[in-house]
């Protein structure tokens, strides 16, 4: 037999209590505190470098601002390795702040087998595409017009001689 336990409905003294308080996080949600339409945006430009010295030739860069709070930025990876940032909303730029860094290749890039990407074709660390922006890859953003050094990606992991996790043990 299945029994549950019924909690007292609010008394009208409680629920007078309560209401403020709900209504003020309701309203502290209505704010512009996360639109970010309206934040300054500065010119970034880069590039992004194999461990070789080339260029990458095609991919992305995401900026992720550190913190989780604030304006992402991406670019698309030219053929000579560089890349101009855009805001989400198509502005030109990106907002000043400490940013963590992803790297993208495109699909010609790498190879994909039933469906998934086949990182071995990578000519770079997987680690650089990590989905939180946990690359060990930063930047920060000035606000004037920002020309970044170059970013330069070490390659994968060799898997000569190492286990099933892919790690070299000599």
């Amino acid at each position: 037999m299945n029994t549950c336990k019924l909690h007292k409905p609010l008394s009208p003294g409680s629920l007078a209590r309560v209401a403020p308080l709900a209504v003020l996080l309701a309203l502290a949600g209505c704010g512009k505190s996360f639109d970010t339409s309206g934040e300054r945006v500065y010119p970034v430009k880069g590039q992004v470098l194999l461990a070789n010295g080339k260029p990458l030739a095609s991919g992305k860069v995401e900026f992720v601002p550190k913190g989780g709070f604030g304006l992402p930025s991406s670019g698309d990876v030219s053929t000579d390795g560089t890349f101009s940032l855009k805001t989400a909303d198509g502005r030109e730029g990106a907002a000043a702040g400490e940013f963590k860094v992803r790297v993208l290749p495109s699909e010609a890039v790498y190879s994909k087998k039933a469906g998934k990407t086949d990182l071995k074709a990578l000519p770079f660390s997987p680690q650089f595409m990590d989905a939180d922006g946990d690359t060990g890859l930063t930047a920060t953003i000035k606000s004037e017009p920002n020309t970044l050094e170059p970013f330069k990606l070490t390659p994968p992991a060799s898997t000569k001689a190492g286990g099933r996790d892919g790690a070299r043990r000599d």
